[in-house]
């Protein structure tokens, strides 16, 4: 998974110290496993101090358990931090025809929806990475057990997990259409919040945003919500299920084919046991995964500006005497509106008023003039350099704006 490659790259050596934890948890369950078998169950060891033995490798194993999840859900919460720090700092650095494009509502989700569901994944995933390790790791010590008994096994493992992926596949898959319905909403939540005032004066404009637009865009997210709870649902209970027949399995292979005794039975079922609640808790941990990847791809979709930890330092020019725009266009990117070409000078000093109807490009020019919107040709140059293409820090500096939609900070 591209999430988890990215987290290897940025933090490798932190990563495979937890990777060595849960290997050494995994080692220390099953050796419990077999401290029960060997001292318990086959030599019945009646001495005093076999219980404080038992008791000081379940401390232990609470402890380096406890250890190798602690770490990897830090690891995890440090990645997030990151990731949203980064994503904060790509947003200020986007030109802002882009910001507008992609829309506010879109990169509100993002921050709010895809972070949560990524710093889910991370706290789930300790569950997940357990499950795998002791997995392989009792599947390594039934083998020692008995070979036979193992392949039968292994096979009625194999299709459990088979099983569970594609009820998981089916999770993903609605996961993904899940974060689109969740788009529209937020856009929906955007529209009632910031048009408040305009559906108070017309009812009838509150009622078709309601019933036209949230409702059905509602219905698309339940819709997809359900069947991917049910599919989860389905998984954790299909390897429920069949973690059960497996114990059955073991017996009727040792009693019915005598392919083992008794003892041999007992221990593969309290191996089988002690892996059915990591494994399904593993399960369970997997469509968290599969949601936060969707996430992660979500977030690679805005396309926004390359990270950068440095922010510019636009020097002044105080003593600037004109400005001229020289053959500017500009469109829109759905090319519902354009202006240009346009060619005037302001001269330093000047009170200048840009008079015209609604929708006439007042806006856009003062977009344009300012450097928020980058012009499709021309040039805009300051006391004759092309200030505005080459240093935009510098030449956006060169202004202070109150927009419509002002924004008063703290």
């Amino acid at each position: 998974m591209e999430l988890l490659l990215l987290v290897w790259r940025q933090y490798r050596w932190p990563f495979i110290s937890v990777i060595a934890l849960s290997l050494l948890s995994a080692a220390l369950g099953i050796g419990l496993i077999a401290f029960i078998n060997l001292r318990l169950i086959t030599l019945v060891d009646t001495s005093l101090t076999v219980l404080p033995e038992f008791l000081g490798l379940l401390l232990l194993l609470m402890a380096v358990t406890l250890g190798s999840q602690l770490a990897l859900t830090t690891l995890g919460h440090h990645f997030v931090y990151r990731l949203r720090g980064e994503f904060i700092k790509r947003i200020l650095d986007t030109q802002i025809e882009k910001i507008e494009k992609i829309g506010s509502a879109s990169l509100l989700a993002g921050l709010t929806s895809d972070i949560r569901n990524i710093t889910i994944a991370f706290v789930r995933l300790p569950e997940l990475v357990q499950g795998i390790i002791l997995t392989f790791g009792s599947a390594a010590y039934l083998a020692w057990l008995s070979g036979k008994m193992m392949l039968v096994t292994a096979l009625w493992l194999a299709l459990t997990i088979w099983g569970g992926f594609m009820l998981v596949s089916r999770v993903y898959k609605h996961m993904a259409s899940l974060r689109e319905s969740e788009d529209k909403l937020y856009h929906d939540y955007q529209t009632v919040l910031e048009g408040r005032k305009e559906l108070t004066l017309n009812r009838e404009r509150a009622e078709y945003v309601f019933t036209q637009l949230y409702l059905p865009d509602a219905r698309e997210y339940r819709h997809h919500i359900v069947r991917a709870d049910t599919f989860h649902l389905s998984a954790v209970n299909w390897s429920n299920i069949m973690m059960l027949g497996a114990i059955g399995l073991v017996f009727w292979m040792a009693n019915s084919l005598g392919w083992a005794d008794t003892a041999v039975a007992a221990t593969y079922s309290l191996t089988l046991l002690f892996l059915r609640t990591p494994l399904l808790s593993a399960v369970g941990a997997l469509p968290t995964l599969l949601s936060a990847q969707v996430a992660f791809n979500k977030l690679n979709k805005f396309s926004l500006a390359p990270y950068r930890a440095e922010f510019p330092q636009p020097q002044a020019h105080p003593h600037w005497q004109t400005l001229e725009l020289r053959d500017i266009t500009f469109h829109y990117p759905d090319n519902s509106f354009a202006v240009g070409p346009i060619n005037m000078t302001l001269k330093r000093g000047e009170l200048v008023f840009l008079i015209g109807g609604n929708g006439s490009g007042k806006s856009t020019l003062a977009m344009l003039l300012t450097g928020l919107y980058q012009p499709l040709s021309g040039q805009i140059l300051v006391d004759g350099q092309p200030m505005a293409a080459d240093k935009p820090e510098d030449y956006r500096k060169l202004f202070s704006a109150v927009f419509t939609d002002v924004w008063l900070f703290d």
